[in-house]
C-alpha cells in the first residue's frame, strides 16, 4: 500500500519526503516497509529505506533485443543521497554500504589468497 500526505504530518510521509519516494506511480517502498523501520528514529528510517532502496537497485543491468534497462545511475543517486542523509541526521552509514569489497581472483594470477580472493592494496 502507498500513501503520501503532501503536509508531511505523519512520519511516514516525513521518510518518504526525505527519501523522494513520494510519486505512487513510481515508489520503491510500501507503508508497512517504512513503517517497520519507523521503529527507531526518523533519520535511522530514513538510511534504513535508503539502504534498502540501493539493494534494490543493485541488481545487475540487462538487454534484451529493444529492451534495455540500468539501474547504475539510479544507484548512485541514491548512495550520493545516503551520504547526505547520514551527515544530516549525524548515522553512519550500515556496513553493508561502505564494507570492503573481495573480488574473485583469475585462474592465472598469483595473488590469490587460501580462501579464493585476492588482496586489494589501501587506496587502490
Amino acid at each position: 500500500m502507498f500513501t503520501y500526505d503532501t503536509t508531511l504530518s505523519s512520519n511516514l510521509a516525513l521518510v518518504r519526503f526525505e527519501i523522494g519516494d513520494t510519486n505512487e506511480a513510481g515508489h520503491y517502498l510500501e507503508d508497512e516497509t517504512i513503517n517497520h523501520f519507523l521503529t527507531s528514529s526518523i533519520g535511522q528510517a530514513v538510511v534504513s529505506c535508503i539502504e534498502y532502496i540501493i539493494t534494490q537497485l543493485s541488481i545487475p543491468d540487462f538487454r534484451l533485443d529493444w529492451m534495455n534497462v540500468t539501474n547504475g545511475q539510479a544507484r548512485s543517486a541514491f548512495e550520493n543521497m545516503l551520504k547526505l542523509k547520514c551527515q544530516k541526521y549525524g548515522i553512519s552509514p550500515g556496513a553493508t554500504i561502505t564494507s570492503s569489497i573481495s573480488h574473485a581472483h583469475r585462474a592465472d594470477s598469483y595473488e590469490m589468497n587460501k580462501d579464493g580472493t585476492y588482496d586489494v592494496p589501501d587506496g587502490a
